[in-house]
């Protein structure tokens, strides 16, 4: 993220905190398709993504006392997202692993053969993820899907890179 729009963010957050509640749509309005991304892809359930996206977003605006400005919201956001994922998996019991996640990427137009394709493509990486162990699956959605540095995603999760890198590998080979 650059300087500017993360200065731009801290004075949102700073007008959410004097209780400009409207302020806070901003943040919404850019973030919603990353939240409901992450939470999808986390849970392989539309409507369960939508549910966790909403109590993430109300979790963060509740919680912006404790926003530190060092970081940027979307890697605070995250990782209410996934905390969020977190307890909706305690709720129903871990699956177990898969042999391949396949990475999907959007191109272009497409005739209604490589739509259809690309469909069943989506469906069998969602698979493979559900499979998965959700922190290997938290992982491989943040590297492949969402395409963060390890870096980033080391802020998010709060675990070192060197530990990412296995669940990495460990992912790609359940």
């Amino acid at each position: 993220m650059s300087a500017p729009l993360q200065d731009d963010e801290h004075t949102i957050i700073d007008r959410c905190r004097k209780g400009d509640s409207d302020a806070y749509a901003v943040l919404v309005e850019r973030y919603q398709s990353l939240a409901y991304t992450v939470a999808c892809r986390m849970l392989g359930d539309a409507d369960a993504a939508n549910d966790i996206a909403q109590e993430s977003f109300l979790a963060a605006y509740q919680g912006l006392r404790h926003f530190r400005y060092g970081s940027k919201f979307s890697s605070w956001l995250t990782s209410i997202i996934l905390n969020k994922c977190r307890d909706h998996f305690r709720s129903r019991r871990p699956t177990v692993g898969i042999d391949e996640i396949a990475e999907i990427r959007e191109t272009g137009r497409r005739n209604p053969e490589q739509e259809a394709s690309a469909g069943e493509s989506a469906d069998a990486v969602q698979k493979a993820l559900d499979r998965l162990p959700p922190d290997y699956r938290e992982v491989i959605i943040l590297k492949h899907i969402e395409e963060l540095d390890y870096q980033s995603i080391s802020e998010i999760l709060g675990v070192s890179v060197a530990a990412l890198k296995v669940r990495a590998h460990r992912g790609g080979r359940c």
